[in-house]
């Protein structure tokens, strides 16, 4: 029971790593176009959220237990999946709302 419990939680820490990437990465696409310098602020983006990311893999991976590393990473594909669903709805919406309005 204690070993599931760990494992629920390294996946929702997965989870929650998910989260601030995604976040952060649309955050910034959808930001971009309104910027002086949009190549400077992907750039940026791209090495915090990258440097938080890889941080967070190396602090799992000091433990020792590469086991827990993949458990980490499917809860990261696991939201990357569901971010790429929501975005993809988000995005279709708002067309749909533009040829309605033409």
């Amino acid at each position: 029971m204690h070993d599931l419990l760990i494992l629920i939680a390294l996946f929702t820490g997965g989870m929650m790593l998910g989260v601030v990437y995604f976040s952060g990465l649309w955050f910034t696409v959808r930001h971009v176009k309104n910027g002086k310098h949009p190549a400077f602020w992907l750039i940026l983006s791209l090495i915090l959220r990258m440097a938080l990311l890889l941080t967070a893999f190396y602090l799992i991976l000091s433990f020792g237990y590469w086991k827990d590393l993949l458990v980490v990473l499917a809860g990261f594909v696991f939201l990357r999946i569901l971010s790429v669903r929501s975005m993809r709805r988000q995005i279709s919406t708002n067309a749909d709302i533009r040829e309605k309005q033409l």
